[in-house]
C-alpha cells in the first residue's frame, strides 16, 4: 500500500501552519511543563497503596487544572530571574525524591505537589501573574485534600448504614417482598443482610461531590441556584443508588456467587458508573449548554512580543523535567520489594522455618481508615527442645493502632509493661501459649497504644536535625511505619509468670536488632 505523497505533503503543511505559531508563545511551553509534572504525579498516585484506587479522580482534576491553564489567554507574564530560579528550585526539591518515599511520607504526598506547582507557577507566571491562576491552585488543593473525615461523618455521625437499611427495606416492602429493617440489618423471608458503610451511598456521594467542586471551579459563571442544584443532585443520586445496591444485595443474599459479585469492588464499580451517568444527565438539565463552552475573552488587539531568551529558558526547563521524569520512573523501586527478611538471627536459637503470608487486598472494605500491610512472615525457632514463634507484620500508613495479633483474643491490658531504653510491650496468655507483643517503631522504643506511637513520632521524628535531610529527600519526616511483632512460647504445664520472664529477656536483648530492619526496607 502506497501513501499518496501529495496528501502527505498537504497534511504536513496544514500541521505546520497550525502548530508552528504555538512555538512562539510561552503558554505552549508552560502547558507542556505542567503536563509533564501531571504525568509524574499520576504515576505516583497509580502506585500508591491507598490513593491508587482513586486514580480517575486525580486524572479528572489534573485535566481541569490543565484546562484552566490553557483557557487563560494572556500570553506573556512579567517574570524575573529571581522568580525563575526560586520556582525552579522549589520544583526540583520535590521531584528529585525517590518515588517510593511518596507512599511512605504523608506530608510529602499532601504538600509536595502544592510546593512543586507553586514553583512551576513562579517560573511560568512570576510573582505578579500567579494571582490570576487562583482557581488552578484551588483545584490542586482540593485534589490533595484528605476526604476520609467525610466518610467518618457519614458513617458515625449521620448513621448512613441504619438510614440506608431503613430506606432499602421500605422500598422492598413497597414492592411486596415483606422486608423489615432493624438497626443496620435488612431482613427478608429468604435471609438477612447487614448494611456496612461501604455498601451505602456514602462513597458515591463523596465521589459526586468531588465532581461538583470540579464543575463549580472550572465553570465560574454559575448562579447560587445552580450550585445548590448540583450539590443536591450529587447527594440525592449517591444516596438513592446506594439504597438500590443494598436492596439488590438483600434480594440475592442466598445466592453466594451473585452476592459476592455485587458486594465486591467490581459490583461497586458498576453502581458508581450508574451514579455518575445519572448525575451527568442531571447536570445537563441544570446547566445551560453554553456555559460549557464559555472561555475568557482574548484581547486580540494585544501585540505579542516574542522573548527568545524566555522561550529558551522554558524549553530547557521542559526538557530537563521530561528527562527527570524518565529517570525517576525507569529507576524507581517497586513497593512490593519492601518485605521482611527471610532469616532473622536470634542469638543461640536456631531458625527452623519461615512462612510468608500473601498481602491480598480485601475485596470488600469494611473500615474507614486505610492501614496497609506490606509484608507478613512467621518465624519458628528451637533451642534445647524448646520452641519459640516470632510473628511479624509490616504496616505503613498507621498510627500504631489495631494490633493484628489481638483481634481474636481478649488480652488483659493491665499486663502492659515498660522497660527503659526498650519501650512498652504487652504480655498475655491462653490455655496453651504465653505471648509478648508490641509495635517496633522506626525510632524510639516499642509501643502498644496509638498514644504511645504518636508520642514517639513527635519526640523522635519531628526534630530540627531531620528537617534538612527531609527537604532533600533523604528522610521521612513523620514515619508512620510499624512492625507488629509477637513472641510466643508453649506453657508446658509451667506458670505463665515464669515464661513471661523468658519472653521479656528475649525482647530486651533483641529489640535493637529488630529495629534495624527498617534500615533495609526504607
Amino acid at each position: 500500500m502506497f501513501i499518496n505523497k501529495q496528501i502527505l505533503s498537504q497534511t504536513k503543511q496544514v500541521f505546520s501552519l497550525r502548530l508552528q505559531p504555538l512555538f512562539k508563545y510561552q503558554r505552549f511551553y508552560i502547558l507542556g511543563i505542567f503536563s509533564v509534572f501531571a504525568i509524574l504525579h499520576l504515576h505516583i498516585v497509580s502506585n500508591h497503596p491507598v490513593e491508587g484506587d482513586n486514580i480517575s479522580f486525580y486524572v479528572l482534576y489534573w485535566l481541569g487544572i490543565l484546562f484552566l491553564l490553557w483557557q487563560n489567554q494572556q500570553q506573556d507574564y512579567i517574570t524575573t530571574w529571581f522568580s525563575n530560579l526560586l520556582g525552579l528550585g522549589l520544583t526540583l526539591i520535590v521531584i528529585i525524591r525517590p518515588l517510593h518515599l511518596w507512599s511512605l511520607d504523608l506530608l510529602l504526598f499532601r504538600f509536595g505537589p502544592v510546593v512543586a506547582v507553586f514553583g512551576l507557577g513562579l517560573l511560568s507566571f512570576g510573582f505578579s501573574g500567579i494571582k490570576y491562576h487562583w482557581r488552578l491552585f484551588l483545584l490542586l488543593c482540593l485534589m490533595l485534600s484528605p476526604y476520609g473525615f467525610i466518610n467518618e461523618i457519614f458513617a458515625f455521625r449521620l448513621h448512613f448504614s441504619e438510614l440506608t437499611a431503613t430506606i432499602s427495606a421500605f422500598s422492598l416492602h413497597y414492592l411486596g417482598l415483606k422486608a423489615t429493617a432493624r438497626d443496620a440489618f435488612v431482613t427478608l423471608p429468604t435471609g438477612q443482610v447487614e448494611v456496612l458503610y461501604y455498601c451505602t451511598g456514602g462513597l458515591l456521594i463523596l465521589w459526586l461531590l468531588k465532581l461538583t467542586l470540579l464543575i463549580m471551579i472550572v465553570i465560574i459563571r454559575l448562579t447560587w441556584q445552580q450550585r445548590l442544584g448540583l450539590i443536591s443532585c450529587a447527594v440525592f443520586t449517591g444516596f438513592i443508588v446506594g439504597c438500590i445496591r443494598v436492596a439488590l444485595l438483600a434480594v440475592v443474599v442466598n445466592n453466594h456467587n451473585l452476592f459476592e459479585y455485587w458486594h465486591s469492588y467490581t459490583g461497586g464499580a458498576l453502581f458508581m458508573a450508574l451514579a455518575t451517568i445519572t448525575y451527568a444527565a442531571l447536570c445537563n438539565w441544570i446547566l445551560p449548554l453554553e456555559l460549557l463552552y464559555s472561555t475568557e475573552k482574548d484581547d486580540t488587539d494585544t501585540k505579542i512580543i516574542v522573548n527568545h531568551q524566555r522561550i529558551l529558558f522554558l524549553v530547557v526547563t521542559l526538557i530537563g523535567i521530561i528527562l527527570t521524569n524518565i529517570y525517576l520512573i525507569t529507576t524507581g523501586r517497586s513497593l512490593d520489594t519492601f518485605v521482611l527478611p527471610d532469616s532473622i538471627n536470634l542469638n543461640s536459637w536456631q531458625q527452623v522455618k519461615v512462612k510468608s503470608w500473601s498481602n491480598q487486598k480485601s475485596n470488600t472494605p469494611t473500615d474507614t481508615k486505610a492501614i496497609i500491610v506490606r509484608s507478613q512472615k512467621d518465624y519458628s525457632y528451637v533451642k534445647n527442645n524448646q520452641h519459640l514463634e516470632l510473628q511479624m507484620r509490616y504496616f505503613t500508613n498507621t498510627r500504631g493502632e489495631s494490633n493484628p495479633f489481638l483481634e481474636q483474643t481478649s488480652a488483659n491490658q493491665k499486663n502492659i509493661r515498660y522497660v527503659k531504653g526498650v519501650g512498652y510491650y504487652l504480655l498475655y496468655s491462653d490455655a496453651k501459649q504465653t505471648y509478648l507483643t508490641a509495635c517496633i517503631n522506626p525510632r524510639g522504643g516499642s509501643t502498644v497504644t496509638s498514644t504511645q506511637f504518636m508520642q514517639n513520632r513527635y519526640t523522635y521524628d519531628l526534630t530540627w536535625s531531620r528537617i534538612v535531610p527531609w527537604i532533600f529527600g533523604k528522610e521521612i519526616l513523620r514515619d508512620n511505619r510499624c512492625i507488629w511483632a509477637q513472641l510466643s512460647i508453649p506453657l508446658n504445664e509451667v506458670a505463665d509468670t515464669e515464661v513471661y520472664a523468658i519472653l521479656e529477656s528475649f525482647w530486651v536483648a533483641n529489640y535493637a536488632n529488630w529495629q534495624s530492619i527498617f534500615l533495609n526496607i526504607n
